[in-house]
């Protein structure tokens, strides 16, 4: 049988509360027929996180199935016109929290100090963080990948005391290349294989003390149709998917293809 994986559905700026409202009941409706045991997690926008949730809580059958959110404030509750404090997120059940994702990075210009200052509160609460690392096409072709990943990777655990009682089963780390992302192209097997054995090591390294490290899951254009090759790579924990997860049926697909 194969190992337990983490899926995350993340939705981004899509969809209107119908549309997603119908989403996760084909997806709540699919898990329970298919009887998918893989840990799931959606992440909606911000503003439709209170129906969804109580959607989603209201299965309490469904122990696989989580609620989570795409970015979060590095502040707590406060003068921050705009955020969105974790605080409020867990009023409605989130679970997973999205920090650093290429588009927060690129679009919005989200530095490595503001990425660190998120992972180390969420973490210090006792919260999951699924933080994204990941290289440009530029980057990759000047073979500068493994140099980015390693400095994005170790500015986001900078906050972190070593003697710290973080846990890091809380932690998941989501390589997505972001020239992979939305263009249709995966990595190859072999880069997701090579870039997930080097986080890995990088991983033993910070953790070396803890029995547990962190889990590693890839992103960057998975869909129904790679999902079977891409989550039987050795050291892949999961996926981080995209537009694909914005289909009930191809999302559901990925979620049973191993």
């Amino acid at each position: 049988m194969a190992s337990k994986k983490i899926i995350i559905a993340n939705w981004k700026q899509n969809g209107s509360l119908r549309s997603l409202y119908t989403l996760t009941n084909q997806i709540i409706r699919a898990i329970k027929l298919k009887k998918i045991k893989h840990s799931i997690a959606i992440l909606p926008p911000h503003v439709y996180l209170p129906m969804l949730s109580k959607q989603v809580l209201s299965n309490k059958k469904l122990k696989n199935l989580s609620i989570g959110v795409q970015n979060v404030s590095a502040f707590p509750d406060g003068a921050y016109t705009g955020e969105v404090s974790f605080e409020m997120c867990k009023d409605f059940g989130s679970k997973y929290f999205l920090v650093g994702h290429s588009e927060r990075r690129q679009l919005f210009s989200e530095s490595d100090a503001l990425i660190s200052k998120k992972v180390s509160r969420l973490l210090s609460c006792n919260k999951k963080v699924v933080l994204c690392v990941g290289e440009t096409l530029a980057e990759r072709n000047k073979k500068l990948e493994k140099k980015v990943i390693s400095k994005q990777l170790t500015s986001a655990l900078s906050l972190l005391s070593q003697g710290s009682n973080i846990k890091t089963n809380n932690i998941i780390v989501a390589y997505e290349p972001i020239w992979a992302i939305g263009s249709g192209k995966s990595a190859s097997n072999k880069d997701i294989y090579n870039t997930h054995f080097f986080i890995k090591k990088k991983l033993a390294t910070r953790f070396k003390s803890c029995k547990i490290l962190p889990k590693i899951i890839y992103g960057g254009s998975v869909n129904n149709m790679n999902s079977k090759d891409i989550l039987s790579i050795e050291g892949v924990d999961g996926a981080l998917v995209g537009g694909a997860s914005l289909n009930a049926k191809k999302f559901i697909e990925i979620c049973s293809s191993i």
